[in-house]
């Protein structure tokens, strides 16, 4: 998600801001060609997606862009605290008249469609009403994550699918469904529940890229069952996502922010961490090199997915880690409870730690009891218990 009001800037080093939110020097970001070592790609369709509340900023912000990339899309979902202090994302809305206009200024204006992802409303009727609003402004596509603005960080709990079904079966245009994107068969499951046209996920392939690989076996739990085949289950294996994704850090000209580079890493490799602790502040100190080039760029990172890689080829060997309810803590993931026994198959509350996995936050802590303070005549209050080192380990589990 780009600002439109920072992308447009016209101060000193606006032209260095913009290209570190889109590059364009480079020739490959929106490219229909490019060439990552022996392998030639493309970074199309590209869809650009823009948080604003002013439309002439917007618009112009835009026309940047729209030679570059397939559609513009705005952000209407974003329900963070940065987002309700600069009034943009999912702040708007409480404003359909300003959101009306930021779209439909795109729409009349762009070479390129416009799009929208919103959240929904806890009122089925207002988010219909919505819904049909934006279609109207001129979005051709809209995604619906059918979660309220309410709903972030311990409190995100499940997206709602019978509002994304509602707002697909209300509209003529395409509908993709955002929310409860974990496991690749979740995926299967939301589109034939709501007869959306795609599905959108951002948490969910941040912490497993895979989720909709095509050759990925649909039977997550044999990987916890040592001895058997988990040839098919080989693009999940963390060192291999690893390895690829610096590949292609290294293989690019548009040199990759240290940032999104650390973030990454930290969430592809998070059971595993979980794990070996003591590797957390290598992954931690490791620094990219955005002047260099090849693998120059991430050599302190590769060292460290080295590393990792050794520790967990012996990991795969101990029959402990494979055994459901080892004493190795888990706080990466909360199981969830499911109805039906056998999605244990496809959704397992249990997978061996150098496999990629989705992540559940853990849910809020309860309040401690209150304890009064003891005095020379009273007797001592009693000890109020210590958490659980679980529960300790659950509070630092979210690297940003």
């Amino acid at each position: 998600m780009i600002n439109a009001k920072i992308y447009v800037q016209q101060n000193r080093g606006a032209h260095r801001v913009r290209e570190g939110f889109f590059n364009q020097d480079c020739g490959e970001e929106g490219a229909q060609s490019i060439h990552i070592g022996e392998i030639k790609d493309t970074d199309r369709p590209l869809i650009v997606q823009f948080c604003a509340n002013d439309p002439d900023m917007l618009l112009d912000a835009a026309k940047y862009v729209q030679d570059r990339c397939d559609a513009v899309d705005l952000n209407l979902g974003c329900p963070q605290q940065i987002a309700k202090r600069g009034n943009f994302g999912a702040f708007l809305m409480d404003d359909w008249d300003l959101v009306f206009k930021l779209i439909n200024t795109l729409h009349v204006n762009l070479k390129v469609p416009v799009t929208a992802k919103f959240r929904v409303y806890d009122s089925l009727e207002k988010t219909l009403a919505y819904a049909k609003m934006i279609r109207r402004a001129g979005a051709q596509i809209v995604t619906v994550h059918g979660r309220t603005r309410e709903m972030k960080g311990h409190k995100t709990g499940l997206a709602d699918w019978s509002k994304i079904r509602a707002v697909k079966e209300a509209l003529d245009i395409p509908v993709f469904a955002n929310g409860n994107m974990l496991y690749p068969e979740d995926w299967r499951d939301c589109l034939a529940y709501t007869g959306c046209d795609g599905v959108m996920s951002a948490e969910g392939n941040l912490y497993n890229p895979t989720l909709y690989h095509p050759d990925v076996g649909r039977d997550l739990s044999v990987l916890s069952q040592q001895g058997a085949d988990h040839s098919a289950y080989a693009p999940l294996e963390i060192v291999r996502v690893a390895h690829e994704y610096l590949d292609i850090v290294a293989g690019l000209k548009t040199p990759t922010s240290p940032s999104a580079l650390k973030g990454h890493m930290f969430k592809i490799t998070r059971p595993a961490l979980a794990i070996h602790t003591d590797l957390r502040p290598v992954l931690g100190k490791a620094r990219s090199h955005e002047e260099a080039q090849g693998e120059a760029r991430v050599k302190e990172y590769r060292e460290f997915v080295h590393e990792l890689e050794k520790r967990l080829a012996e990991d795969a060997k101990e029959a402990k880690y494979y055994e459901e309810g080892h004493d190795v803590t888990r706080y990466y993931q909360t199981p969830p409870h499911l109805q039906d026994p056998s999605d244990r198959r496809t959704r397992p509350d249990f997978i061996p730690h150098w496999y990629l996995q989705p992540y559940f936050r853990p849910p809020l802590n309860p309040p401690k009891p209150k304890v009064e303070a003891a005095t020379a005549e009273a007797e001592p209050a009693h000890p109020v218990p210590t958490e659980p080192s679980e529960e300790r380990s659950a509070k630092r589990a979210k690297i940003e």
